[in-house]
């Protein structure tokens, strides 16, 4: 008979004060360049549609976040830029993903969502979402998620 192991379901507590202290650092650059503002804006309205009643407009707004983040998340050597500016609105995105019906849209919120805890949540968020996601191929979000 096989034994069951127990796997605890959050991540230890170590370190979490230096990841703290490293997002801080990261939340504090200063001016942007008129790209990356302009970057900033888009990912912005991106949320602001996603948060209004425009059932229909759901899903080609999620894909193009996806694409935004897909195309930045090729090769990560610090944290891509769309990445840092959705960090804002992580709990939003997750509240929107409750909201969702089943389907498509959910399945992209929770991909979205997979993503942004890589770099956020200190707990398994990441693997949560990524589970409950599309189910597509894992390495189109680039080897760092991957290795995540």
């Amino acid at each position: 008979m096989k034994e069951r192991v127990k796997v605890p379901a959050e991540d230890p507590k170590e370190g979490s004060k230096e990841k703290k202290e490293k997002k801080v650092e990261e939340e504090k650059e200063p001016d942007l360049s008129d790209e990356d503002k302009a970057l900033q804006d888009e990912l912005n309205t991106y949320v602001q549609i996603l948060t209004e009643d425009k059932t229909d407009l759901y899903l080609p707004t999620l894909n193009q976040l996806r694409v935004k983040i897909r195309a930045s998340t090729t090769s990560m050597t610090s944290v891509p830029k769309p990445l840092k500016f959705l960090r804002p609105h992580f709990d939003t995105l997750k509240e929107l993903y409750q909201k969702y019906p089943n389907g498509d849209a959910k399945n992209y919120a929770a991909d979205i969502c997979s993503i942004l805890a890589m770099t956020m949540s200190e707990t398994r968020e990441c693997l949560k979402y990524r589970l409950v996601g599309s189910q597509e191929d894992i390495g189109s979000w680039g080897h760092e998620y991957v290795r995540y």
